[in-house]
């Protein structure tokens, strides 16, 4: 074996490794499509026969829209299933209810769980899982020869150099290849198929087409065709290809029709009993009638350039409910940007291997208008539906990269797959992980005793806070980045829980009385991951979550965190007990500052001068109206100075002859922001209402605290205020 064999197998090896480790993470069935089409190969393996749709669905297989897919690499499963004795028996999924489920894109990675799991339990695979796992492991092992035929390809184009490696590395260490190759999906053979049909195609172009070489395009071909409709292409590309060969070579008709029987036939011989069975059960020989009556049909009003940019994106990573993180791409989007670049400056230098390059160019041409037709059918996102082209792109790619430099193209070869761990860590390692389990003197900010129902469930502690997003974040995901609330719950079950509740976390305002909610978050803990009834008894959880403070209409102001746990299918919510005491239904951790929208303060209310209370208040505004029920002052107030107090708000009437008539005192913003939470620069809006029997004379307004009644100094040009109040309206103004 020589050195570049060596190396070759290396990399295979890295290949198969990772992909293991991405199979390890991603759970049963959380992979792409993965229910279906392993159902599909149950059917087989069980009856001995292809899936009709309708009927497999009646005998319990959910094979949905794969029934009618090109059967081979199903067939080939069951093979596999067979070959090894692995179990046959149904599998126990259940999806989890989709109120629970938040699938799309976005940056938070929870909740995207679409099927019911015990984390716990998943490493102890029996039945169907562990046909599941070793079905994915046969799919690597079919991802291999893609890797070989990669660097087949490349070999083809440049002997010598790391072009054949980098290109092999492209395919190898793209995230999206590894989620593929660990999954139960027929990607995994019409992508090797492919690859090297492309190179057994080259070998035609570069050393004659010879009969033996025909015949293994046309087998190949047809085997491709059977494993997945896109397939079929590659048979227009060998007959477009035969025929610019007859062409320069000046070869005759006669010739040229040969080559296209040799191709033709093993190819028709291949597809045609598939073809017929269609034709005959469903009146479409490609059978995507009914397939596209399952999946549906794509809106007309799509938007063009964000179906363009989803496909894009999802070429390189995305999880069946989830995109990565907006940070894992750019490596990638520079590899891609970059290697076209370069590409385009090496033609001239690479006038020699034009023609392969044409080659593989016609074969990505092909995959993207198939891709553009299938998404004008039905939506189709996906960029793994170019992944029979993926080969051709990554040798194109590399072979703009090594032009700039062989030491850039060896760099890239090692960043990828190093970028192919750090994407798997960041992307479906915590999608997917489970709460940790912790000692019982696990460490916790706050301790409680906080109880769910009768003792069902525990908080033992917990620590939450509003974090601020970091300065680099606008540059790193290329879009404003919000504040996020940071919470550790610290759970225990005593005993085992019968059904599955949903934990739910909210910011509710801290205004008494008022249900406005700034986030809502309902899921299964463990991120939707962990069903209460796999809860182990006895065993202290940490739920940790971080959740995005979308940005919203409501201003900057206080809101109450609380938790509570409640039944799915009734809503109906657990009571809660606190150090022994009924608190209702909810569960109050603590009250938080969250930033909003600026405070638009009227410019008729603007006061000549601003007076400050305590050092720390500023009065820049006020403006009183008759009501209809009296008179309404509306305030504004500007933080200068920390408060360490919740001060109390004074707003007083006076009739002419000085007596007090009306009240309205109170907290700021009716409570909706206490003053111990104001920070510097905040402006806050403040209204209250005064009763008034008689048209009051004056009206003033300052601040106490509410233990004491002791007033906040006012002062004005320096000068302290008559009883440390300030007027804000007189009779004779009006």
């Amino acid at each position: 074996m020589n050195r570049d064999h060596v190396r070759l197998l290396l990399l295979v090896l890295a290949f198969a490794a990772t992909a293991v480790a991405w199979s390890a993470v991603v759970p049963v069935y959380e992979n792409l499509d993965e229910i279906e089409h392993a159902e599909v190969v149950r059917h087989i393996a069980v009856t001995g026969r292809l899936p009709v749709h309708g009927d497999a669905e009646a005998a319990g297989y959910h094979v949905r829209q794969e029934a009618s897919q090109p059967p081979l690499y199903h067939m080939l499963g069951a093979l596999w299933v067979r070959l090894w004795g692995l179990p046959r028996d149904a599998p126990s999924a259940e999806p989890i209810p989709q109120t629970l489920v938040a699938c799309g894109s976005g940056d938070t990675l929870y909740k995207r769980v679409t099927w019911r799991r015990d984390p716990y339990a998943d490493l102890r695979a029996d039945g169907h899982r562990y046909t599941t796992y070793v079905l994915r492991l046969f799919s690597t092992l079919l991802q291999g020869w893609t890797i070989v035929g990669t660097w087949s390809l490349a070999k083809r184009i440049a002997k010598r150099g790391p072009l054949p490696y980098l290109a092999a590395a492209i395919v190898a260490f793209n995230p999206q290849t590894l989620l593929v190759a660990a999954a139960v999906n027929n990607d995994n053979l019409v992508t090797p198929l492919a690859t090297w049909t492309l190179v057994v195609l080259l070998d035609a172009w570069q050393r004659g087409p010879t009969p033996r070489r025909l015949l293994a395009l046309g087998v190949l071909g047809g085997l491709a065709t059977l494993s997945k409709l896109s397939g079929l292409g590659l048979l227009g590309l060998i007959g477009l290809t035969l025929a610019v060969y007859s062409w320069r070579e000046h070869r005759g008709l006669r010739e040229l029709v040969i080559w296209g029987l040799l191709v033709g036939t093993p190819a028709l011989i291949i597809v045609a009993p598939w073809l017929l069975r269609n034709v005959s059960l469903y009146g479409d020989p490609t059978a995507l009638q009914p397939m596209l009556a399952i999946v549906g049909r794509t809106d007309t009003r799509a938007d063009v350039w964000g179906t363009l940019r989803l496909m894009v994106q999802s070429y390189w990573g995305q999880l069946p409910c989830t995109f990565y993180p907006r940070a894992v791409y750019w490596p990638f989007y520079l590899l891609l940007g970059g290697g076209i670049v370069t590409l385009l400056l090496s033609i001239k230098a690479n006038a020699h291997r034009r023609s392969e390059l044409a080659i593989l160019c016609g074969w990505l041409v092909i995959i993207v208008g198939a891709w553009i037709r299938w998404n004008s059918l039905t939506p189709a996102t996906g960029g793994r539906l170019l992944f029979p082209a993926a080969p051709a792109l990554a040798v194109l790619l590399a072979g703009g990269w090594t032009y700039v430099h062989p030491r850039v193209a060896r760099a890239w070869a090692v960043i990828l797959p190093v970028g192919a761990i750090a994407t798997l860590l960041t992307g479906p390692a915590p999608v997917f992980a489970p709460p940790t389990r912790l000692d019982a003197t696990g460490d916790m900010q706050i301790p409680t005793t906080i109880e769910f129902g009768d003792g069902d469930i525990l908080l033992r502690g917990y620590a939450v806070e509003i974090t601020r997003p970091h300065a680099l974040c606008r540059l790193i995901q290329g879009s404003p980045c919000e504040p996020s609330l940071d919470l550790s719950l610290y759970l225990e079950a005593p005993q085992p829980l019968a059904g599955d509740l949903v934990l739910s976390v909210q910011l509710v305002s801290a205004r008494p009385g008022d249900t406005t909610l700034r986030l809502a978050y309902d899921a299964w803990p463990g991120h939707g991951n962990l069903p209460t009834s796999a809860w182990p008894a006895g065993v202290l959880l940490r739920e940790r979550l971080r959740l995005p403070l979308a940005a919203s209409a409501e201003v900057t102001q206080a809101w109450d965190v609380q938790v509570a746990f409640y039944d799915d299918g009734t809503a109906e919510r657990l009571p809660v007990t606190v150090e022994g005491r009924p608190v209702g239904d909810a569960a109050r951790l603590t009250t938080l500052r969250v930033p909003g929208q600026a405070v638009a303060c009227s410019e008729t209310g603007r006061l000549e001068a601003s007076t400050d209370l305590g050092g720390a208040v500023a009065l820049t505004h006020a403006l009183v109206e008759e009501g209809r029920l009296g008179w309404d002052v509306i305030l504004c107030w500007e933080s200068i100075g920390p408060l360490e107090a919740d001060i109390t708000v004074f707003v007083h009437a006076y009739d002419a002859e000085g007596e007090l008539i009306a009240t309205g005192d109170g907290p700021p913003m009716a409570g909706a922001f206490p003053t111990r939470l104001w920070a510097p620069g905040d402006t806050v809006r403040d209204a209250h209402s005064l009763d008034a029997a008689t048209e009051p004379t004056t009206i003033t307004v300052g601040m106490y605290h509410p233990e004491t009644g002791v007033r906040l100094t006012a002062r004005a040009a320096g000068e302290q205020l008559p009883d440390d109040a300030i007027v804000i309206w007189q009779a004779d103004q009006r």
